[in-house]
């Protein structure tokens, strides 16, 4: 998988000093393909999905040339139902993934780290019995960290469905 191995991540010596934040990355993954990928200034990643039973691996990831100490994932679901002329709006938040990597000034260290569930909308597509799923989304952000402590966020990405 490209950020998730050989295409964007390799082995970086952490330097004494840095002053530089870490690319934050947001990316969307389905058989051994980028579906969708975004990171540091780029545009925000929002992604349709054609079919919300099939499953994405949804990634949150950081790269930095003085090595990656950590990511987070902040995440959650949205989904909006409709009865004629109601609306109704649910949303969860979800316990965040966090991945970190060992290493000290002068360690060899990956210059990436990543983490993410695998998601199926579907999952997230239920309504009341009487409603009628109108869009469902699986949002998150990404938060990478180097070794200095310089921090850097890839805002909201989402993935959605509207049948």
């Amino acid at each position: 998988m490209a950020l998730v191995g050989c295409d964007y991540f390799y082995d970086v010596t952490v330097p004494a000093s840095d002053s530089t934040p870490p690319v934050a990355w947001a990316a969307v993954y389905r058989a051994e393909v980028y579906e969708a990928i975004s990171g540091g200034t780029q545009t925000p990643l929002s992604f349709e999905v054609a079919d919300p039973n099939l499953y994405y691996l949804v990634i949150a990831a950081g790269t930095d040339s003085g090595g990656t100490k950590k990511v987070t994932m902040n995440h959650e679901f949205t989904r909006t139902c409709v009865q004629g002329d109601l609306g109704q709006n649910t949303s969860g938040l979800l316990a965040p993934f966090v991945d970190t990597q060992s290493g000290s000034v002068g360690s060899t260290v990956s210059n990436g780290v990543w983490t993410g569930p695998l998601v199926r909308l579907s999952d997230y597509a239920t309504c009341n019995p009487g409603w009628t799923l109108q869009y469902v989304a699986y949002e998150w952000t990404a938060t990478a960290e180097d070794f200095h402590g310089n921090t850097a966020t890839h805002g909201w990405a989402r993935m959605y469905w509207t049948p």
